[in-house]
């Protein structure tokens, strides 16, 4: 389930991104010029994110487990899907460095390595926990960055159209600026995060356990 803001909209933002991720106040490939406001790009982004649900999870067909939907393609037409309207940039891999992520010449071949080894997790015969594909998916989509901007929606986006094609209920992704617990959450996500580039993935299922059960 998409949380909603103050005014019962679909919204999905980045407020648990770790330190030193793409800033949002960057303007460059801006297609809606009138957005003068981070406010106003906000707004359309938020309406732009919700018709993606729409096409994605709350419309689409459900993915077969063992089919090859996770592709290169695939994973850029979310992104263009979600933030084409507005951004020039979207769907496109980024050619800049960042404080992280991969650098932009390993983004193709991250990308490659990670659809294969969700076709291994993802597969009729795996006994990986359902759980743990999920989290896996966001851990190495957020790890490898690949987009200007928008990486940790659309890495959200991305789990859930697994959630879907899995018949699993979504996840109620936490508006940290919303919750008095805020500093809190955004804490034990990134920590959850830096464990799984550790290897230890078990902090991040018990994350999205706990997003679940909201």
């Amino acid at each position: 389930m998409i949380p909603a803001n103050d005014y019962g909209e679909k919204t999905m933002t980045d407020e648990t991104k770790p330190k030193g991720a793409t800033p949002g106040g960057d303007t460059s490939g801006l297609i809606l010029t009138h957005l003068t406001t981070t406010a106003a790009r906000n707004a359309a982004e938020t309406e732009a994110i919700s018709r993606a649900y729409d096409k994605h999870v709350f419309r689409s067909r459900r993915k077969k487990r063992g089919a090859e939907w996770l592709t290169d393609t695939f994973i850029r037409k979310v992104h263009a899907d979600m933030f084409g309207t507005i951004w020039e940039w979207a769907g496109q891999y980024r050619h800049a460095t960042l404080n992280i992520g991969v650098e932009p010449y390993q983004i193709k071949e991250q990308i490659k390595l990670l659809t294969e080894d969700f076709q291994y997790w993802n597969d009729i015969t795996s006994t990986m926990p359902l759980l743990e594909v999920a989290a896996r998916l966001q851990h190495r989509l957020t790890k490898i960055h690949p987009f200007t901007n928008g990486n940790g929606r659309h890495a959200r986006l991305m789990t859930d159209i697994f959630f879907h094609s899995r018949h699993h209920p979504l996840p109620q992704w936490p508006q940290v600026q919303l919750m008095e617990q805020g500093d809190k959450v955004r804490k034990q996500y990134i920590t959850a995060m830096k464990k799984a580039d550790e290897g230890d993935i078990a902090k991040l299922i018990q994350f999205f356990e706990e997003c679940l059960e909201h």
